[in-house]
């Protein structure tokens, strides 16, 4: 007998050594495809602001910290990703009575989207939500949203890309100066399990399209120069009593601007100034040192700053 259990014993062992190199040769082409964080950019945004028209807008509008973080969580062949992106964006300002530089308010945003890789652009969809919230003090009620977006853009459009690729095309080819994005999002009201008031708060944009685009036009010696723009049209709800100027049920922003991008060292860092046109849904609830001016505009607004980035 002792003989015969050996001879069980190493036909289960052979068994299940041969079944384990087959499951892992058959798997392994599968998992050499995935990439778990493969890669991440950093960014950090520092900026001030000029132009300021009355008192409203030097009291809510000194300067803005803005750092960011996106990541790639993982990815297949690097075809399918799955990207985060995660932000804060500090409002600081000049409040008579306080000190300079107070904190008046700040936001937080996590992005988390799927992209697919193709050989001429990026699609993406996913979610944006935004919360923004008052600094010991109740002038403004938190607002917040959730909102489902779809977008496209080109290779090059992350900044990191934009740069990389610029310092290195000694042609400075039209492919590398030019970079685009285009989106379209709807804000979530609904959605099955989960209450409206957990999905969107104090906010009245409904549906809402927005492109980018940056075009370098002159590079000398160790830095060049961009142009760029941002647009954003949509439609909001007025059943709350939210208004625009022109009356209509439309929102927009635009800015113009230009950038100086630094092309030595392995990091980039760019300075930048922006013009700012909006006319965005007012609150009737607006307090009183707003002179009329919705919460979150910028209209004829100057931003000048620097950003850092990996």
């Amino acid at each position: 007998m002792k003989p015969f259990r050996h001879l069980i014993f190493t036909i289960l062992v052979l068994s299940t050594t041969t079944y384990s190199f087959t499951i892992d040769s058959l798997f392994e082409p599968v998992l050499r495809s995935f990439q778990l964080l493969p890669d991440y950019y950093l960014r950090f945004d520092i900026s001030t602001f000029a132009f300021h028209q009355d008192a409203f807008f030097e009291r809510q509008y000194l300067a803005e910290p803005h750092p960011q973080l996106e990541f790639c969580f993982a990815s297949y062949k690097d075809l399918i990703a799955s990207v985060w992106q995660v932000d804060f964006q500090f409002g600081l300002g000049k409040v008579p009575g306080d000190n300079v530089f107070t904190v008046l308010n700040v936001a937080f945003g996590i992005d988390p989207a799927i992209e697919l890789r193709l050989k001429e652009l990026n699609i993406l969809g996913g979610m944006a939500h935004r919360c923004f919230h008052g600094i010991d003090r109740t002038e403004y009620p938190i607002a917040y949203y959730n909102k489902l977006f779809i977008s496209a853009n080109s290779k090059n459009f992350r900044l990191n890309t934009y740069w990389h690729e610029l310092t290195t095309d000694s042609s400075f080819s039209l492919k590398d100066r030019f970079a685009w994005n285009a989106s379209g999002g709807y804000y979530l009201r609904k959605f099955p399990g989960v209450s409206p008031g957990k999905l969107n708060g104090n906010n009245p944009l409904i549906w809402e399209i927005s492109d980018c685009f940056r075009y370098a036009f002159y590079h000398r010696k160790s830095w060049f120069f961009t142009v760029r723009t941002e647009s954003t049209a949509g439609i909001f709800s007025k059943s709350e009593g939210y208004h625009v100027r022109n009356d209509g049920s439309m929102y927009w922003k635009l800015s113009l601007g230009t950038e100086a991008y630094f092309t030595r060292g392995k990091r980039g860092g760019c300075f930048y100034i922006i013009y700012n046109f909006d006319d965005l849904p007012a609150s009737p609830d607006e307090p009183s040192f707003s002179l009329g001016h919705p919460r979150f505009s910028r209209d004829h607004l100057a931003q000048i700053g620097l950003i850092f980035f990996n």
